[in-house]
């Protein structure tokens, strides 16, 4: 018992001092949606992969290890996406970040054919991400909202 107090100590004044290391942190900046492709698709279940452009202001890399985010086309919910695999961001660079839509095509119909008749449609991308390092993770609020076209100029 004594023990468990001790590294619950340890522990707590370890992250005490590595967050006050963490006070210069910026936020990802997030530049749009960078490519889409459909991953499968039948009557029951369809998966559409999302690759979303950031650019990490910081001198040092963050690992994502899973996003958990709620997709909705003009404000109506059309399915879940989360991430395919464990995700590194480099450090002061661009980079890609892969996400994939999973969704009922039968339901999400009726709300995607009144979206052919618009000129741009609002995507929005709400949930949370855990980002870290060397098993340190937080998690983080996810909140992307986007004018898009669905068809090509």
């Amino acid at each position: 018992m004594k023990q468990l107090i001790q590294s619950i100590v340890i522990c707590t004044i370890a992250c005490m001092l590595m967050s006050a290391g963490c006070n210069n942190i910026k936020e990802l900046e997030y530049k749009g949606i960078a490519k889409t492709e459909l991953n499968t698709l039948s009557f029951n279940q369809a998966a559409i992969r999302i690759n979303l452009s950031y650019y990490n202001p910081n001198k040092f890399g963050i690992d994502v290890k899973e996003t958990n985010l709620s997709v909705y086309l003009n404000d109506q919910f059309i399915g879940i996406a989360d991430q395919p695999e464990k995700t590194m961001i480099p450090r002061q660079a661009d980079f890609q970040f892969p996400v994939v839509v999973h969704f009922d095509p039968i339901k999400v119909l009726g709300t995607a054919f009144k979206s052919l008749f618009s000129k741009t449609n609002k995507v929005t991308l709400q949930g949370s991400a855990r980002l870290g390092k060397g098993g340190m993770y937080l998690k983080v609020p996810v909140q992307i909202s986007e004018q898009v076209s669905l068809f090509s100029k």
